[in-house]
């Protein structure tokens, strides 16, 4: 995991490797948000893991501006995932962060941030998303704890290569913003391939 108080240093080869999430504030002068993608291990040597972009910029919330007293949110912004796997394989992905809430992941200690995969397809064609334990219950949200496989017609299903959107949507309280001297924020955490996918 990445640590706010060290520098990140990463080898090419392990960035290639690493799909890593971090999500920085920093707040007084403005409340500048950004989020860092570096490449997690694949759990599977097969298979290979990978995002589109590497930073997230949500832009600089000066002091002035008020969020509503229940917070609001930072906007959507997406990233696209992908996964190549040399030989067909069933393939199953969780999210791996400190959970906030039931729904979404810890972003500092006011805030949280969703992760919504759309538009998943697997070798080109159009699939749906199930919670790995109960592929009855469709799904598209990485929740804390839990992991989505890909589903054709009902069934775990087997290909060479799976794409989806990430859509990122990131809230943060009023309190948050009420401090009045520099202060980070973070969000720590990585996709995965789950194993025996």
């Amino acid at each position: 995991m990445a640590n706010s108080t060290k520098p990140l240093r990463r080898s090419v080869g392990e960035m290639a490797h690493m799909n890593e999430w971090r999500i920085g504030c920093l707040k007084g002068l403005g409340l500048l948000l950004s989020c860092l993608l570096l490449a997690a291990p694949a759990s599977a040597a097969n298979c290979r893991l990978s995002l589109s972009q590497p930073i997230i910029d949500y832009g600089l919330l000066r002091p002035g501006e008020q969020l509503e007293n229940r917070g609001a949110s930072l906007g959507k912004r997406m990233v696209r995932l992908n996964v190549i796997c040399v030989e067909a394989a069933v393939i199953a992905l969780r999210f791996q962060g400190v959970p906030a809430n039931e729904t979404g992941y810890r972003f500092g200690r006011q805030g949280f941030f969703n992760l919504t995969l759309q538009h998943p397809q697997l070798d080109g064609k159009p699939i749906e998303l199930a919670q790995w334990h109960n592929p009855t219950e469709r799904d598209a949200q990485l929740r804390p704890g839990q992991s989505l496989v890909v589903l054709v017609g009902g069934a775990p299903a087997r290909g060479h290569a799976f794409s989806a959107q990430v859509q990122v949507d990131t809230w943060l309280s009023s309190a948050a913003t009420a401090v009045g001297n520099k202060t980070t924020y973070e969000g720590n955490g990585r996709f995965e391939l789950v194993s025996g996918g």
